[in-house]
């Protein structure tokens, strides 16, 4: 079947939608006290329904042979949206009558080495080496936050001193923070 340049533009609009929407939910995880199972496993429950409802429109859009292919397609579009719209309401819908101040203890600071690729050429790559520097919190619950910092954050903070966190309830009650003093 022949495409038409609406439709590559269409799903390339919404591929872009998705990784946006996944990148969004990672950056707003980091400011949220919450294992990052529960609200995946609490988005993907939401997201099997609607999936049924839009894999009829999505088969237009992969246009292919396979018919089983707008299922995942539909299932990928409409968790990331609903994980995306999960955080983000969480965070900016939070309730400020109920926040507090919070010392969390510093358990852990360590660096990692991480690689990213580059294309140089043709056929060539580069890979280069940075590091990432991490300091491990513990909650009053038990929990262990982990977050990145920047270098000069990370040599200001000390193993067993503690952050000020201003924690406030979310939207759908779930701890957030709004700001965190070294």
């Amino acid at each position: 079947m022949k495409r038409n340049i609406a439709e590559i533009i269409l799903t390339a609009f919404l591929i872009l939608i998705v990784i946006v929407a996944i990148g969004f939910s990672m950056g707003m995880h980091s400011l949220t006290i919450i294992e990052w199972w529960k609200p995946v496993i609490a988005c993907g429950v939401i997201a099997l329904p609607v999936t049924f409802l839009i894999a009829k429109y999505m088969k237009r859009l992969t246009c292919t042979i396979f018919d089983y292919l707008e299922y995942p397609a539909a299932f990928i579009l409409s968790f990331s949206i609903i994980l995306a719209a999960f955080y983000a309401s969480n965070y900016f819908l939070s309730d400020d009558s109920s926040s507090y101040e919070y010392h969390a203890p510093v358990v852990r600071k360590y660096s990692q080495v991480r690689t990213r690729s580059f294309k140089t050429g043709r056929r060539g790559y580069r890979n280069e080496k940075y590091k990432v520097y991490i300091i491990e919190l513990e909650m009053k619950d038990g929990k262990i936050k982990r977050l990145e910092k920047t270098l000069s954050e990370y040599n200001k903070i000390k193993r067993g001193t503690s952050l000020n966190l201003l924690v406030e309830d979310g939207f759908f009650t779930i701890p957030v923070i709004k700001n965190m003093k070294i």
